[in-house]
C-alpha cells in the first residue's frame, strides 16, 4: 500500500493493526534504531485534544532518562520546515503525516530510509560511507 493509499484511505483500527503486524516481521524494521517507529499511524491526543506542534517528555532510553523532542500535526508524529518530529541527543526521526521517512543516530552512526511504513536502507558506520555518495 502506498503512502497515498495509507492516507487517503481512511484505515481502521484493525487495519493498522494487521498492518503494524506486517511491519514487525520486516527484517529491517526490527533492525531499525527508530524510537516510535511502533507509533505510525497513532493520533496522539491530551485529553479530547488532539496534538499540534511541539512536545516534549522525558523518556528512558538505553537506561538513561533523556528529554526526546515530538512534533505533531493533526495528532499525527510529523516534521515540519526540514525539523526532525522526533529527536533527543543525536538521534532524530523525520516523519511524514504520521509515517517514518528517515531515522539518523549518530550515537549508533546510523542513518535509516523509509517508504510507506517500512525500512527499505539502513545503512551502517554511515559517517565512514558518507562521502563515498
Amino acid at each position: 500500500m502506498s503512502e497515498a493509499e495509507l492516507h487517503t484511505n481512511h484505515l481502521t483500527e484493525e487495519e493498522i493493526k494487521k498492518l503494524r503486524e506486517e511491519f514487525k516481521k520486516n527484517e529491517l524494521y526490527q533492525q531499525s534504531v527508530s524510537l516510535c517507529k511502533d507509533y505510525q499511524f497513532e493520533q496522539f491526543c491530551a485529553g479530547e485534544d488532539i496534538l499540534e506542534g511541539r512536545h516534549s517528555r522525558v523518556e528512558t532510553i538505553n537506561g538513561k532518562e533523556v528529554l526526546v523532542i515530538y512534533t505533531f500535526k493533526n495528532g499525527l508524529i510529523h516534521s515540519e520546515n526540514d525539523l526532525p518530529a522526533v529527536e533527543y541527543p543525536m538521534h532524530w526521526e523525520y516523519w511524514k503525516n504520521g509515517l517514518v521517512v528517515e531515522v539518523a543516530d549518530e550515537e549508533k552512526d546510523v542513518r535509516e530510509y523509509w517508504k510507506d511504513g517500512l525500512p527499505y536502507k539502513i545503512v551502517k558506520d554511515y559517517s565512514k560511507t558518507k562521502d563515498l555518495d
